[in-house]
């Protein structure tokens, strides 16, 4: 492991401290939001120092890390690398990287270098990482505040905005990442947010200590960045740009329009089409079996309320296997009822529910209302013996 300045060593001017932030870029679906470490420098001959502290170590072949990170409690780690060797393998990524100067107090330097010091103890290597509070980008910003005090001023919010909406700032090229995610975090993604709480992505970071300073004791304000450059330039080579014909509404739309044509001939020859209509009631309650997992045991923030289980989940199974039993036939149409007034509610009630719900799901509700309602139609057309 490098070796890190000494708490004396942080009292001298020539450490410097910054932050360096690896902007988005489409590799994985964890780097399309970017990444946040602490740069250690010190130029001095007689203590040559140069180390990144990295917050967003992970092994995603450890036993059961998809499992674990679904519920919330996946471990990461804090790692120390030289600062070559950072920057290259970031440079093999084709990943721009900014650094900032930070401009803090020398007293501050001493507490972050003793944190950073604890941190980098055995016991203290891991933690049980929090996309929204806990992350690569929040430990960073812990430190830099820790350091500067109560001198700290962040700059003034203009409007404020809620976790969905700043996700949305990075997702937005990936229409079926998007989707997926609004469907599986609640309404608590929908809450204002204070400046601080904005601060859990890398570039929101990075921007805000751009206009952010430090409140002298002759009352004079210092900008927290003291300079700012590009360490490594992206051929930007690898950019998604957004498709709406492979996008889930479009897709949506020519399943609703299939549905309702299958639906047409279905009634004019007296079919269920059980073959067809079936399915999408099965996709749905084991969309909804993953929703409500996550809502009951996910150590996730933001999971609970999801008015998305008003449409998917699992009670959705009792539609799929009313398809293959005909003596429940009464029982089943009563439940289509009840699934066409919840389904109903969310169509017009979505402006006014505390959650955002992604447009896109329209014409999938839709195309569950549709099969809903020619359960009933058809019940009533076909003959008792076909019931």
């Amino acid at each position: 492991m490098p070796i890190l300045p000494t708490a004396k060593a942080a009292g001298r001017e020539s450490l410097q401290i910054s932050l360096l932030t690896v902007e988005p870029r489409s590799n994985y679906v964890y780097t399309i939001y970017g990444h946040t470490a602490l740069r250690l420098y010190d130029p001095s001959p007689d203590h040559m120092v140069d180390i990144v502290l990295n917050w967003g170590t992970f092994d995603s072949h450890l036993p059961g890390f998809l499992y674990r990170f679904m519920r919330g409690d996946a471990d990461y780690f804090l790692s120390a690398t030289n600062f070559s060797l950072f920057c290259y393998a970031y440079s093999e990524a084709n990943a721009t990287i900014v650094e900032q100067v930070l401009n803090i107090p020398e007293e501050g330097k001493e507490r972050l270098i003793e944190s950073v010091t604890q941190n980098l103890k055995e016991e203290n290597l891991k933690y049980r990482y929090n996309f929204l509070f806990d992350n690569c980008t929040t430990r960073p910003r812990n430190l830099i505040e820790e350091a500067c005090g109560k001198r700290l001023l962040y700059p003034e919010q203009k409007e404020k905005t809620t976790f969905r909406k700043l996700i949305h700032n990075y997702t937005y090229p990936y229409p079926w990442l998007a989707f997926g995610i609004d469907l599986v975090v609640g309404s608590g993604a929908d809450s204002l947010l204070s400046t601080r709480n904005e601060l859990f992505l890398p570039m929101g970071l990075l921007r805000t200590l751009n206009r952010s300073a430090l409140q002298l004791v002759d009352g004079t304000k210092l900008p927290v960045v003291a300079s700012s450059k590009i360490i490594i330039q992206s051929n930007d080579s690898d950019r998604i740009n957004y498709c709406f014909w492979t996008s889930p509404p479009a897709v949506g739309m020519l399943l609703f329009v299939i549905y309702a044509i299958i639906a047409y001939w279905g009634w004019r020859k007296r079919r269920r089409f059980r073959g067809f209509f079936a399915p999408g009631f099965l996709v749905a309650a084991l969309a909804g079996f993953i929703i409500g997992f996550l809502v009951l045991f996910s150590a996730h923030p933001c999971m609970f309320p999801n008015w998305n289980l008003l449409w998917l989940h699992p009670f959705q199974l009792i539609a799929f296997f009313g398809y293959f039993f005909k003596k429940s036939y009464r029982f089943i149409s009563w439940y289509h009822i009840v699934n066409l007034v919840l389904l109903s509610a969310l169509l017009f009630g979505r402006f006014w529910s505390p959650q955002v719900l992604n447009t896109a799901n329209i014409p999938y509700i839709c195309c569950l209302f549709l099969s809903s309602a020619y359960w009933l139609l058809i019940g009533k057309r076909i003959t008792g013996k076909e019931k």
